[in-house]
């Protein structure tokens, strides 16, 4: 599958002009809200998010879950390492 370089070109300078356009308006703003306002336009963000995000088949949640489960082992295991060496 080839890319079609102008239309390429064309999204990247969109989404381009889409940041400017979001950094001068957090500049703008800057100290003008409340952390709580703050916090509910982060969970309506993260709301929107999960919405349009595709759901995750068994396969990948179980693989997440060894994956976590895995990290857990490690941070267990050189706790308690460094708690044998005195680091």
């Amino acid at each position: 599958m080839t890319i079609d370089r102008e239309l390429y070109r064309e999204a990247y300078e969109t989404i381009r002009q889409w940041k400017l356009a979001e950094r001068a308006e957090r500049a703008k703003n800057a100290g003008k809200r409340t952390p709580l306002e703050c916090w509910r336009a982060y969970v309506a963000w993260w709301e929107f998010l999960m919405s349009i995000a595709p759901e995750i088949s068994e396969a990948q949640q179980a693989r997440r879950l060894a994956d976590w489960a895995e990290y857990y082992e490690q941070i267990q295991r050189f706790e308690t390492w460094r708690k044998e060496n005195g680091k």
